[in-house]
């Protein structure tokens, strides 16, 4: 992030971290800019006071970036700041004072923190599940203030736009794409709003070996959100009795996709994801999985949870809540109604937590969420009428019988704390307790027979019960071979064939795999386990995990390496040497998908994407000649392509005829909308030159869905419709589609 500074020692005033996180010295106090998941933990590491003044960037124009939108970029949301929030309030005694750019930022920052932090604000959200909301004011309740904390006890939100930027002395000020600090007359700091930083976490989980068993466990964290040397509880379940089983992911931590690469897996291997409630760390991975990932998110939580989601994510990313609910497929998990789904039967109740939470259980393994379980407080509670008799003995039953119960053990008043009679109680329900969600691993005094049941869930640790299931090198490889989009286009036979004639080669941490400008060795290489990190010059542009292709275009083209790949931790690649890659590439047609994959490399926002990526799209990009005057296609007629135009015009008209608009600039995609929204044409589109287009069929469109939910998010961001002055998304949901820019409104 270039900082630019006008007077000397100014420099001294900044304070850059990772993740484009600055901290701005002031005299009216330390001044946070950006916020990404984890940045308590950042400043905490380097022992710096979290500040009690947060400054967020602008937002992202819709479509101009993939995986982006509002507040996030590529996945990430860089207004997370429900922690520092925490922070301030619980530890330093103080309002946190956030600030905006825009007072429609804002105001979707306060509908975002509200229902993160206190769950639906408006009762007629609960439905009959009123008796909930009076549960989660109980937990939630503050002696200091006799009820529980709301976002205004904790924060105030401000804008640049409304005058936010006054800070006593020191103003803040936006010019161009730079944050200007003054005090008084004098410029002391400028901050640029570009955030161009590859975002990585502050710890990853060790890679250990997995002998799956009948159940097993595998954590990415155990941890909370104050921990600087944890990571938060996240974990994956395999029920099956097969190595090929995926896994189920319950929460997604912060930088899940960089932390799944770690731990040897893509976002293949998850069948599906369970969200337990919305609190920030339980939630912070799900955008990035969402709209970073090679595979479609099924998403299983309650309908009022889900609900709020897409209060959250239409905040988060500035979109309506339906297009936010068409990047990810949503399957109820709602208490009382058992679901089965693949030989496994989930059942869920809501757990006692401060906002609606999950406890969900699967095949005996039991999570409990957040939930502050405590046997004789719930006896208080019913005596005071917050809980029925009823609700006491399901919440004392819930996890009976489990194989394996994961239980919050993060303590104070809305989490479980650790005690002997806790222990005690929690062992006689399963076979096995894990307990997560806190970085104190000291059990209080108990018996051996109780202790020998019992295990922290550290970063990267394995829990495993029932007999080991056989290990299968060769079904590993054939999985890395089928998260990879290029070649999961082949037959399930022609991955065992190529699985079989691949290379395995190991570098080592550091180790540079390719150097920008070096001749290509003709192979093609797949990450099979690690993390790949990519450089142009000196910058670093992705970082690449399991699934990830490189390599393909110097190996099918002969051209010179453009750009530097180097080894994050252990990564081990699978090679395809010329002989093997051959006959792939001859039976998925690259070599004639090439040239349209370097085009697509100039074209807005999709030139973003790896060359491999590219070289994917290409393959279901269809040519298409239209000689002057052809139609393409006609107004009230169904749409189920998309179109790229590559070279020649195209003219618009509306259905009594009258010319709309004429489009003669390659590289624009046009006639989606129609597609995605399951809509007609409006306008018929005709070639007023000799005209190439590629077109997306539907089959394709489909593709993308699954594949590439960032594209999609793209697209549709384009076709969304305009706001009035001043507002956000949520109020342009169900208007007319817009004119895309530099292409027609169909």
């Amino acid at each position: 992030m270039p900082i630019a500074n006008t007077q000397p020692g100014a420099s001294e005033r900044i304070r850059r971290l990772p993740n484009s996180i600055s901290v701005v010295s002031t005299s009216a106090g330390d001044v946070l800019v950006n916020c990404p998941p984890e940045t308590l933990k950042y400043l905490l590491a380097n022992h710096i006071n979290p500040p009690g003044t947060i400054l967020l960037p602008p937002d992202i124009p819709p479509g101009s970036e993939l995986g982006s939108g509002g507040f996030v970029r590529r996945g990430i949301n860089y207004a997370s700041v429900e922690f520092l929030i925490y922070s301030n309030y619980f530890v330093s005694g103080r309002k946190a004072h956030l600030i905006t750019v825009t007072t429609a930022q804002a105001c979707r920052l306060r509908k975002l923190l509200e229902e993160t932090i206190n769950g639906p604000g408006d009762p007629a959200r609960y439905g009959d599940l009123g008796w909930l909301q009076a549960e989660c004011a109980a937990v939630a309740h503050h002696p200091p203030l006799g009820r529980a904390p709301g976002l205004d006890d904790m924060a105030e939100i401000v804008s640049l736009e409304s005058g936010g930027g006054a800070l006593g002395a020191v103003s803040i000020s936006l010019e161009g794409d730079t944050f200007v600090f003054r005090e008084g007359t004098t410029e002391v700091a400028r901050v640029s709003t570009r955030i161009n930083e590859v975002a990585m976490p502050l710890t990853l989980a060790p890679p250990r070996p997995l002998q799956r068993q009948e159940v097993t466990l595998q954590f990415i964290g155990g941890s909370d959100g104050f921990d600087p040397a944890g990571i938060t509880t996240c974990f994956l379940a395999y029920l099956g009795s097969t190595v090929e089983t995926q896994a189920t992911l319950f929460d997604a931590a912060a930088y899940v996709y960089v932390r799944l690469s770690h731990l040897g897996l893509s976002t293949s291997h998850i069948a599906e994801v369970v969200l337990s409630h919305l609190h920030e760390d339980h939630l912070a991975g799900l955008p990035e999985l969402i709209l970073m990932g090679s595979h479609r998110v099924r998403l299983l939580t309650s309908d009022l949870i889900y609900q709020g989601l897409l209060r959250v994510l239409s905040a988060m990313l500035d979109l309506p809540i339906p297009d936010v609910a068409a990047l990810f497929d949503y399957v109820p998990l709602n208490p009382g109604t058992p679901l089965e789904l693949e030989g496994r039967r989930f059942e869920a109740i809501y757990a006692v937590h401060s906002v609606p939470t999950l406890a969900v259980r699967v095949n005996g393994v039991c999570y409990s969420g957040d939930m502050r379980y405590d046997e004789e407080w719930f006896e208080e509670l019913v005596i005071r009428g917050v809980l029925s008799e009823q609700r006491r003995q399901e919440l004392l039953r819930f996890a009976e019988g489990a194989s394996v119960l994961v239980q919050d053990v993060g303590g104070g008043t809305v989490h479980s704390t650790l005690s002997p009679r806790l222990l005690q109680a929690l062992t006689a329900k399963s076979q096995r307790l894990v307990l997560a969600h806190t970085s104190t691993h000291t059990l209080p005094e108990t018996s051996s027979e109780v202790a020998a049941r019992i295990e922290f869930a550290a970063s990267g640790s394995v829990v495993g019960l029932g007999a080991p299931l056989p290990d299968d090198a060769e079904t590993e490889l054939v999985e890395t071979i089928a998260a990879c989009p290029l070649f999961a286009r082949l037959s399930t036979g022609e991955r065992l064939v190529l699985a079989r004639h691949i290379e395995v080669v190991r570098f080592a941490d550091q180790e540079v795999i390719f150097r920008e400008g070096d001749p290509s060795d003709g192979c093609a290489y797949i990450v099979h386990s690690g993390i790949v990190s990519v450089s142009v010059g000196a910058a670093p542009v992705r970082v690449l995990g399991r699934g990830s292709s490189i390599g393909e275009r110097g190996a099918l083209l002969g051209d010179a390496r453009t750009s530097t790949s180097t080894a994050r931790g252990h990564v081990t690649l699978l090679r395809l040497r010329p002989d093997v890659l051959g006959p792939a590439a001859e039976r998925l047609g690259l070599a004639t998908a090439c040239a349209r994959a370097d085009w697509l490399t100039a074209t807005p926002v999709l030139g973003e994407l790896p060359w491999a990526n590219l070289l994917d799209l290409a393959l279901d990009f269809q040519p298409r000649s239209l000689a002057s005057g052809e139609r393409l296609f006609s107004s009230g007629e169904p749409g189920y392509e998309g179109y790229l135009l590559v070279e020649g015009a195209l003219e618009f008209s509306s259905a009594d005829g009258s010319v709309v608009e004429q489009l003669d600039q390659p590289g624009r995609l046009f006639g989606y909308q129609a597609a995605l929204y399951g809509s007609l044409h409006r306008l018929s589109a005709r070639a007023t030159a000799p005209t190439i287009v590629w077109t997306l069929p539907a089959p394709a469109l489909e593709r993308l869905n699954l594949l590439y939910p960032q594209l999609l998010m793209h697209l549709r961001a384009l076709g969304a419709p305009p706001a009035p002055p001043g507002a956000s998304a949520a109020g342009r949901a169900h208007q007319t589609p817009p004119r895309l820019p530099h292409a027609p409104r169909e």
